[in-house]
């Protein structure tokens, strides 16, 4: 009998065709893609850009599903696709901004951040301390891969989670979506310098835009693509930070899935990482960052709430029609 034969296609978890080495080719698909990625990494830098991003994390669970029913390629379209037509939008109308009209606000995050930090800015004591223009070290490095993460993170949990469970990629697409939409209608009504723009301005003392800083010591393309990119968008979207929006959110949704549950607390350490390097660099003040947190925090709380309320509902319409199924029998 041939070793490759038509499956049937009652079940979605089927192959298409019967081929005993299916894992194997699969295996050998990711390990021939990660090589590409690895290579185009060397020559164009890794990638920032959302979408890129998010293609080659498509790419791989596309490799993935070889040998795997149809019907798992088109689920992948099918759940990705309003993912990135979202944030695609998202990104366009980050310079909504720019043409309403409306100041930019400089002083409220500077005078809370002073007010919790005793008349200095976190930002401005961090670069004092731990930037050198003249000499970069180790922390520069640490920063720039810190927060180039946030390009990446987000959307290789996602990828992870669909291949994983795809009811929790859903329910976690549903929460980043949701955030990134909640961010760009706070830059549209209250655009914000971040704190580099306030030392250009001189209202902070010798304060630089430093995220970029790391690429001139590990030597990759990357650090044209990521200074092309920062110069691309909307430069007074800084209130709330999503890059501690979406890490919070991160480390959130992971949070379950840590079998020990004293163990779960660590993974807050990627959110308060990211809040040291956004400080540190220019890029965002404390106030900022607390209010990303809460923009993670209120949007994990909302549809966990309208999840549990819609499964009470769907539990409560299934008991009613069992008890009233022997009446319709009678």
């Amino acid at each position: 009998m041939s070793s490759v034969d038509l499956a049937s296609t009652g079940s979605d978890a089927e192959p298409v065709w019967r081929f005993g080495h299916w894992p194997a080719v699969r295996r050998c698909a990711l390990a021939l893609y990660l090589v590409g990625f690895v290579v185009w990494s060397y020559h164009y830098g890794i990638p920032v850009q959302r979408e890129l991003v998010i293609a080659w994390v498509c790419g791989a669970l596309g490799c993935a599903c070889l040998g795997r029913h149809p019907r798992e390629m088109l689920r992948l379209v099918v759940d990705w696709l309003p993912m990135v037509v979202v944030l695609a939008a998202y990104d366009l109308t980050r310079g909504v901004a720019d043409g309403l009209g409306i100041g930019v606000h400089f002083y409220p995050m500077i005078d809370f951040d002073k007010a919790v930090f005793f008349g200095e800015t976190p930002t401005e004591w961090l670069q004092r301390h731990l930037y050198d223009p003249t000499h970069l070290t180790a922390w520069n490095v640490a920063f720039t891969l810190i927060y180039t993460s946030y390009f990446i993170t987000p959307f290789a949990l996602a990828g992870w989670l669909w291949a994983r469970d795809r009811p929790a990629y859903l329910r976690f697409a549903k929460r980043l979506v949701t955030l990134a939409i909640a961010g760009v209608a706070t830059y549209i009504l209250f655009p914000a310098a971040p704190p580099w723009m306030a030392g250009q301005e001189g209202l902070l003392h010798d304060v630089h835009r430093t995220t970029s800083e790391g690429w001139k010591i590990i030597g990759v393309g990357t650090s044209i693509l990521f200074s092309e990119g920062q110069a691309a968008v909307n430069l007074v979207a800084a209130v709330p930070s999503l890059h501690a929006a979406f890490t919070m959110l991160v480390a959130l949704g992971v949070w379950n899935l840590i079998p020990r549950r004293r163990a779960r607390p660590l993974v807050l350490l990627y959110p308060a990482a990211m809040a040291l390097t956004l400080m540190a660099t220019g890029e965002h003040y404390f106030f900022d960052i607390v209010l990303g947190w809460f923009y993670a925090g209120a949007v994990m709380l909302g549809w966990t709430a309208w999840e549990r309320r819609r499964a009470g509902r769907a539990r409560r319409g299934a008991i009613a029609e069992v008890e009233a199924s022997p009446a319709r029998a009678g």
